[in-house]
Formats: structure tokens, sequence, C-alpha cells
């Protein structure tokens, strides 16, 4: 198993990191810097690419070596796969030398053992990169393969350069590569790379774009500590944020952005819910909230010119709907960008590397008593009924009188249902299945009512801005706000019923 993390970098930048003394304590390579070039093989069809899989043969001086990788876990720049590598004697690849080692029941053990598949397979595209290899031995036990590369991804249609570091994790524990790129963000400005070098090449033949990923449910043990849950959550939390960049950074999908928004929503909440067992470091709030935001006023800007601009055009003069709606439409892909820029930024990465290594290393425990340590080891179960019992009331006291509040006493009550909506979903596989399906379809059905209410206050918002801007669109963009508040005013009798259903339940224990 493979564990890398990789992260970009200006091409002029590499030369601060080859001189900065974090690395000169290091061991470089013999032969440092040398070049690398890799051919990679695959069918006209792409076959290998579509069992989500690299084949290379690297030419390093007169050695050669074939290198099969699989697709694994890729979160945040870290890449977790298997890794197939062995020495060949010619410049094109064996596959019966990895028969031994790949299952023959597997998509990939079936097509290198199909000799009419293997037949066809040929160079697709060619990586020549120059890298400096060096290792680093830190203490305790860590040792990390520093590779400082830079070169260009060549198909038959075109090139592209590349400069990035790689740090591949040799032995000891992992968090010593997010510590380590740390320490070399001090130097020079790195950014998360979410591709890998195979990834490039193929998006130089194929047009592919990352979907957007939702969060998967939690499974948590029933023996689990608080602490153990904790741990299960956030990582939980994270990976649904870090499987949405790739997609936030290309801008090819809005949902891209909805969901690791959301999966931030769900992270702030995770650390809200248990701050006080686990309080987090200081700034962590701040930082996420940056992103958050920057996230947010693309989702905004892409909600009000898809869904809202659609319930409202449906009754409304299309010249005039048309206009406001590309208005808002530029609006959106406007601050898509900036969300991309974000989710791409020095600082974002610097959050990355920190939460993570927070996390995985555990730091809350370096300035915890004996009293808070024995307090986070008690089982999760009698917590999580503490909290989902705290969340549930807080809801039902900000929720009285609901369709009689205002917008900004609404929007309290709605933030106190995603919290509670998190909870269940987090603490689910601790309490009934029934009971907690029949809890979140009710308060599913309120949060989406909730939802769309506070679509329609945001919605007049940004149409007061687009007013602003375009004269073109001030029509379209008064209808639209009368039609919604007519929407809204009319919506009183469902959001009772659904109000009334709610608050007769009970949490699930």
């Amino acid at each position: 198993m493979e564990r890398e993390l990789k992260l970009r970098i200006a091409p002029g930048d590499l030369d601060k990191l080859r001189h900065t003394p974090f690395l000169a304590h290091g061991q470089a390579e013999a032969n440092s810097p040398h070049l690398l070039t890799s051919t990679y093989f695959d069918t006209p069809e792409l076959a290998i690419h579509r069992c989500k899989a690299s084949l290379r043969v690297r030419a390093d001086g007169q050695q050669r070596t074939q290198t099969l990788k699989l697709e694994g876990v890729g979160d945040a720049g870290v890449f977790d796969r298997d890794e197939f590598e062995m020495p060949v004697d010619r410049d094109t690849p064996d596959l019966a030398l990895l028969s031994d080692a790949i299952s023959a029941d597997t998509e990939c053990g079936k097509l290198i053992r199909d000799q009419a598949v293997v037949s066809q397979i040929a160079p697709v595209f060619v990586t020549r990169i120059n890298r400096t290899v060096i290792v680093l031995r830190l203490p305790p036990e860590d040792e990390i393969e520093v590779a400082l590369d830079e070169g260009t991804v060549d198909s038959q249609a075109r090139s592209v350069p590349l400069a990035g570091v790689e740090l591949e994790l040799k032995r000891g524990n992992p968090q010593a590569l997010h510590a380590a790129a740390l320490e070399l963000l001090k130097v020079a400005p790195l950014r998360i790379d979410h591709r890998s070098k195979a990834d490039v090449g193929y998006e130089l033949l194929v047009a592919e774009h990352a979907e957007a990923v939702k969060a998967e449910p939690v499974c948590l043990g029933k023996s689990d500590s608080i602490e153990d849950a904790f741990c299960t959550i956030a990582h939980n939390c994270l990976a649904q944020v870090h499987a949405n960049e790739r997609g936030v950074v290309s801008g090819h999908d809005p949902s891209c952005v909805h969901q690791m928004r959301v999966g931030l929503r769900r992270l702030r909440s995770a650390l809200d819910l248990f701050d006080k067992m686990i309080p987090a470091y200081s700034g962590l709030d701040d930082e996420l909230r940056w992103i958050a935001a920057e996230l947010g006023a693309a989702r905004d800007w892409e909600v009000l010119a898809g869904a809202t601009l659609d319930r409202a055009g449906a009754d409304g003069n299309a010249g005039e709907m048309e206009s406001v709606r590309q208005a808002c439409t530029q609006m959106a892909v406007d601050n898509r960008k900036r969300a991309a820029a974000a989710a791409e930024s020095v600082r974002y990465t610097r959050l990355v590397l920190e939460l993570t290594l927070w996390l995985d290393a555990k730091k809350w425990r370096d300035a915890m008593t004996d009293k808070q340590l024995a307090a986070i080891d008690r089982p999760a179960r009698q917590f999580a009924a503490a909290v989902l019992s705290g969340r549930h009331g807080k809801l039902i006291k900000r929720g009285k009188r609901l369709a009689e509040l205002d917008d900004h006493r609404r929007h309290r009550a709605r933030i106190a249902a995603k919290k509670v909506r998190y909870a269940t979903e987090f603490f689910a596989s601790l309490s009934s299945k029934h009971a907690v399906q029949h809890y979140i379809k009710a308060l599913t059905a309120l949060q989406d009512d909730l939802g769309w209410r506070n679509d329609a206050v945001v919605a007049d918002q940004l149409l007061r801005t687009v007013s602003k801007k375009s004269s073109a669109a001030v029509p379209g963009a008064a209808f639209a706000r009368g039609y919604l508040a007519s929407r809204v005013a009319a919506d009183q009798q469902t959001l009772k019923k659904l109000w009334k259903r709610f608050r007769r339940l009970s949490p699930p224990h």
C-alpha cells in the first residue's frame, strides 16, 4: 500500500525548498536530480482507466520499472492505494508478471488476463519529470521520501507543464506527512494537489468531471468511547469535504460546491457538539467559517439562478425573467470561480494540513488532565442520548409558534433543526433503526420547508443586488421578489402542520 501526500508548487519556488534547512537535514539520493520518463499504456477504449487503474513503464537511466496502480482513497492530496511494482527488461509492460499479485475475480484481474485486450495495449501519454529525491529521517522513527518534481505530461495532441512535491511515507506514523508539509509551507506557497500524474495525463485524452459526493452513513460501535465517536464522525465529515474538492476546483458542477459546503457544515456541527469534551484548537472555527462563506456565496447564487427563478418564472413574463436569470447566472459563475480559488489556495492548504494533523495525532490530549482524559473515554451511547435530548429541546424552544416567527427567529429555528438532524445522523447507528427513520422523516420534511423559506429570504437580498447592477434585470427581479413573498405567505398552514407533527416526537434512543 502506497501512502503519498501530493502538493503543487510554482516551478520558480522549487529552489526555495531545495535549499530550506528542513530538507537540508535529509539525505539526497546519489543520482539526484535525475530524469524519469514514464510511459502510460492503455487500450484505444481506455479499458485500464475504466478499471480505475493506471499502467506505466518508467525509464530511470538504464533501469525499467513496470507499475500498476489501483484507484484508492484520495483525501486532500493524500493517496492511499495498492501499487504493484516490478522490474522489466523492456520499454513495454509485461502483464503476465501481475497475474500472481492481482486476483482473477476482480475487474482489473480479468482485464490483464484477457489476451484480446492485452494485444491492444499501446502508449497513450508520457510524463517527463526531473526529480530530486531527499530522504528525511525524523524522530522518533519516521522516514519520508520527499520528491521535488518538474517536467511535462505529453500526449499526441498537447503537452502541459507540471511542478509538484510528493511526500511518501516509507516508515512510521502517517501524520508525519502533514507535519512535514506544514514545515515546507513555511518556506514556499504550496497547494493541495487533487490529481495524480496519471489523472493529468488522462485529462489530456478524455473530458471527465468529478461528480458530487454525498456523506456516507456514520457507523459507530456500541462500545465506542466519546473520543472514538468524535474521531469517526470528524473523519466522516472530512471525507465528504475532500471528496468534493476536486469538483469545486474544476468549477464544472455546482453540486460539488453544495456537497463540500454540506460537509463543512457537518464538520462544524460535530466540533460544536463535542466542544465541551474535546475543544477545537484556537482559530479552527474562524478558518472553517471562511471557507464555508467562500462556498456559500456561490451556492446562494446557483440556487437563485436555478430552482428559485424557475418557480418564479413559471408565472412571469418570459422576457423580463430572462434578463434577471442571465444576470444571476453570471453572478453564480463569478462566485463559483471565487469558490474554486479558495479551495486551491495556500490558506485552505494550511487549514487542511493543520486540521488533519490535529485530528490524526489526537492533539487535544496534550493539554488534558487525567480527569478530562477519563471523561472522553466514557461510553458514547450515554453522551449521544444527552446530546440528542438537549438539541431536540432547544429546537422545540426556538420553534414555538414557528409559523408566526419573523425571518431572524425562524432562521435560528432552522439552524437548530439542522443541528438536530446532523446529531441524529451522527449517532444513528447507536439507536433503533425504525425510531431514527421515523424521526428523521418528520425532521427532513420540516427542514425542507424551512429551507426553501430561507432561500426566498436570501433570494430577496440577492435580487436587490442584481437590480442595482443591471437596469435590464429590474422588472424581472421585482416580479420574482413579489412572487416569492406571496409563496411564503401562502405556506403558513403547511409549516404549522409540519411543526405540529414534529413536536409530538421524542429523539431516538
